[in-house]
């Protein structure tokens, strides 16, 4: 019998509800998918920031587009990096996945954060909310549990490595966030 592949959508909504399966289903041949989830995903919160900024009179509209280009810039090189250097420290616990597979799969976290995004932008230009924090990072946030299934799985089931991996990721991006916004 054949077998399918799932569809980006379905990888996305998955690795959000059910990570475990979603990683087992879509990262063998697919391996792009993740560092361009992730891109989406911070482009989309990085322009919310710049819309909040541009709203609240602090930023002129230049820096919403700047925005939108820093945030797909840190989510197609700064993700995919840490999860490179999330790679080297799993190898030293014996990982068996390769460098493509950890990346993509660290990338792919990022699903939950690509759906509050979206949603983030629509209600920041149709209701004209401030949204950056209420949507992006709740997705941010939301990132954390799947990244600790992620680090769990590639580690063979060491949760001891994985909830302070995914928690230090998580901390480091807001902390990185937080210097944009203030730029």
């Amino acid at each position: 019998m054949e077998q399918t592949k799932p569809s980006f959508m379905r990888t996305i909504f998955g690795m959000m509800m059910n990570p475990a399966a979603a990683l087992e289903g879509a990262l063998s041949s697919r391996w792009y998918l993740g560092p361009l989830v992730s891109a989406l995903a911070f482009g989309l919160f990085f322009i919310q920031t710049g819309l909040d900024l541009y709203k609240t009179g602090q930023k002129e509209v230049n820096f919403v587009l700047f925005s939108a280009g820093v945030g797909l810039a840190y989510g197609l090189v700064v993700i995919p990096i840490i999860g490179a250097i999330l790679w080297v420290i799993l190898k030293a616990v014996k990982t068996d996945k390769n460098l493509p597979q950890t990346v993509s799969a660290f990338c792919l976290s990022y699903s939950g954060a690509l759906i509050y995004g979206v949603l983030g932008l629509i209600f920041s230009l149709a209701l004209g909310w401030k949204t950056s924090v209420a949507f992006g990072v709740s997705g941010v946030l939301w990132a954390i549990g799947p990244m600790i299934v992620t680090i769990r799985d590639l580690t063979g089931g060491k949760n001891a490595l994985s909830v302070p991996l995914a928690t230090l990721v998580g901390a480091l991006v807001l902390i990185s966030w937080s210097f944009f916004g203030n730029l």
